[in-house]
């Protein structure tokens, strides 16, 4: 069954804020990309176990860890790379969730092949690093980094061919790389895909819209993973889509999350 989750700094940069909202709304779970503007990455083990208390408090937990984690050009320092899966790695411990998002980092549409070696070795090893810790690195499609089309994605998947390497399917970036999320991406990534992101998006202008109003082709790929455990993360991007992070607003947030409910209760589809 599909369970709900959001990125609550989408609603407001506020903690009690996010979490009034999630509690309107009955989402009970968050990916933790940012509180108070800073990045999850930036947050002390201290302000983390507050998070995790408030969350507790309102029976609420953590779906994933939203990092930005391979979210920079392949060219910089490796080691910088690793020491910030391990942080990302002790941040998921500290949150009491086994997953973190990752990136396949940002290069030159010419250094895509050169380059490929460079990134299969650095997953695997950040893929290691979490192995060990028992967290689930989930790699998200992305504009500009080697893993942006659905063909690149699955060549991560099968070359670094790790179990604590899986994907997160994010369908309205791959529109805007030009693909068609069912009927191109699903086929290549569907055994590897253990996580959801739900935004729409228009491939004629590249406009965000709710969920179902764009061709993002949702409606065909919800039923696809209706019988399994998965989150479906909304992150809307309906005010502003920004590189590190989009915002969206209540108001928009509340669009948004009728829109995705809607699909899914006219599908048949149950959720929680």
């Amino acid at each position: 069954m599909y369970t709900l989750s959001c990125f609550a700094d989408e609603i407001s940069p506020n903690l009690n804020e996010q979490l009034d909202e999630m509690e309107k709304l009955n989402v009970r779970f968050l990916s933790l990309r940012s509180v108070d503007n800073m990045n999850v990455m930036e947050l002390s083990d201290g302000r983390l176990k507050e998070i995790r208390a408030a969350l507790e408090a309102r029976g609420m937990g953590v779906s994933s860890i939203g990092s930005p984690v391979g979210k920079t050009p392949i060219a910089e320092d490796a080691a910088l790379c690793l020491d910030q899966t391990r942080r990302a790695v002790e941040i998921a411990r500290l949150m009491g969730c086994p997953r973190v998002r990752v990136f396949s980092f940002y290069m030159d549409k010419n250094e895509l092949d050169a380059r490929r070696g460079e990134v299969m070795d650095r997953l695997g090893k950040m893929a290691d690093i979490a192995a060990d810790a028992g967290v689930t690195l989930m790699h998200e499609n992305e504009a500009g980094i080697y893993g942006e089309k659905s063909a690149r994605c699955e060549d991560i998947v099968k070359s670094v061919n790790h179990p604590a390497l899986r994907a997160v399917f994010d369908p309205s970036n791959f529109v805007a790389a030009g693909e068609a999320p069912f009927d191109e991406c699903l086929p290549r990534l569907r055994d590897a895909i253990v996580y959801m992101h739900i935004k729409d998006s228009r491939r004629s202008d590249g406009v965000i819209v709710p969920a179902g109003e764009g061709d993002a082709q949702l409606r065909e790929i919800l039923p696809v993973f209706a019988g399994e455990d998965m989150f479906l993360t909304l992150e809307p991007h309906l005010a502003v889509a920004g590189r590190m992070r989009g915002f969206t607003g209540p108001e928009l947030f509340e669009k948004a999350h009728k829109a995705l409910t809607g699909l899914l209760e006219a599908a048949g589809i149950a959720y929680n």
